[in-house]
This record gives structure tokens, sequence and C-alpha cells, in this order.
């Protein structure tokens, strides 16, 4: 997956009119905590859809940038689409480094070391999830999720309620699942099935939880 190389905000998916729905709902914590403060928080969450109408989508030609600024990665989770370039950016005094660990193979690849002021390019070219790390700072750390297709968003857990609302537009009419990914937790009872119709909402609850109750039934 880490052979060198669109941002949540950035991520665009084609036009499709009528034959187009909406995915959204509520992200949810379940008997679980989380660190609601800092910049290494964990209120952030992923939810994307897969599906066939996600295999071989073609890749982003997107941009999105994650900064190294006061010891830390911003954003701390940063979800683009395959294919984005990421610019990696040092705005603190001293030099910084970056690697990467794939989170499913274990594979490691250093894109380098610069100094102030100076930004690296990576292109993600594979869907999964990227551990980025700084080796002159062992504190720092932060995720990159890859994924197939444009439909995804991510949103902020509440600290309060510890609940987020998300909303997917412009997704082709069909079948998919629906999941949502934390860097603490997992998605109870795994990935959901959605069904999207052209014109129509399709609503959804999704419930994050520590790894042991994911496959708990209600």
């Amino acid at each position: 997956m880490l052979a060198a190389s669109a941002a949540a905000a950035g991520a665009e998916a084609p036009p499709c009119g009528a034959g187009c729905g909406t995915v959204a709902g509520s992200v949810s914590l379940w008997q679980a905590a989380m660190r609601a403060e800092g910049p290494k928080h964990d209120r952030h969450v992923v939810v994307y859809l897969e599906g066939a109408g996600t295999k071989g989508f073609p890749p982003s030609e997107g941009r999105a940038v994650m900064d190294q600024k006061g010891l830390v990665f911003l954003p701390h989770v940063l979800a683009v689409q395959k294919g984005t370039t990421v610019t990696f950016l040092n705005s603190d005094p001293d030099p910084h480094n970056v690697y990467f660990l794939d989170d499913r193979t274990g594979d490691a690849l250093d894109i380098g070391t610069w100094g102030p002021g100076v930004s690296v390019d990576h292109r993600f070219e594979e869907p999964g999830m990227v551990i980025t790390l700084c080796k002159l700072h062992l504190e720092m750390a932060a995720y990159v999720v890859v994924i197939e297709g444009p439909w995804f968003t991510t949103v902020e857990l509440d600290p309060a309620s510890t609940t987020a609302t998300f909303e997917i537009v412009g997704v082709p009419a069909g079948e998919y699942r629906l999941t949502a990914w934390h860097k603490k937790l997992r998605q109870k009872g795994g990935p959901a099935t959605v069904v999207v119709r052209g014109g129509e909402k399709t609503e959804t609850e999704v419930l994050i939880t520590k790894a042991k109750y994911a496959g708990t039934p209600d």
C-alpha cells in the first residue's frame, strides 16, 4: 500500500442528478468513553460508503494538507480518496520527519526529514489506514484514512452528548456498506447495509464501541 505517491472536505463525487440520493444519520458512543480534549482527542469519526459503485472508481486528482505545528500533526485525522496528494508541511522552527505505518501489513515508508517552512508531497494510491509518525518527535502521531470512492465525511463527536450527525450527498442509487472508522473504537455489528434511492434520503444510526463489544447483539 505504501508506494510513494480528496480530503474529507475536498472529495468530489461526479454529479448524477436525480439518480443520486443521500445517506444521513448519527454516530454515537456505546458503552465506551473518549478523550474529548487536546490536539490528539478521540472525537473524530470517518464515515464512508463501500460497494460495487466504488470498486475501480477513478483515483482522485485532489490535494490536501497535513501540517506539523507545535509538535502536533494537524489535522489529527485526515480522510482522503485514493489518489489524493497530501502536502506535509513543517510549520515549526525545528526539523521534522514523516514516516508511515500501514495498519494492515505493518509496512513502513519514510518520506524524509526536512526543515522549517519546507513541505513534501505524498500521493496515497491504495485504500486503507496509514499511521503517520515523526522519528524526531515520538509523541507525534496522526491518521490518514484512504477511501476507495468519494462518498465519505469526517465528523466530531460532541463532548456532552458523545454523538455526531453526518450526511453524505450525491450517492448513486444502489446498495452500499456504511462503515464508521475510529482510531480506538469499532463499529458495533460491523458495516451496515444501506440502500440508496434516487432523490431520497436514507437515514441510519451507527454505534461505535470497544472492540470486545463490537460483535455483541442489542
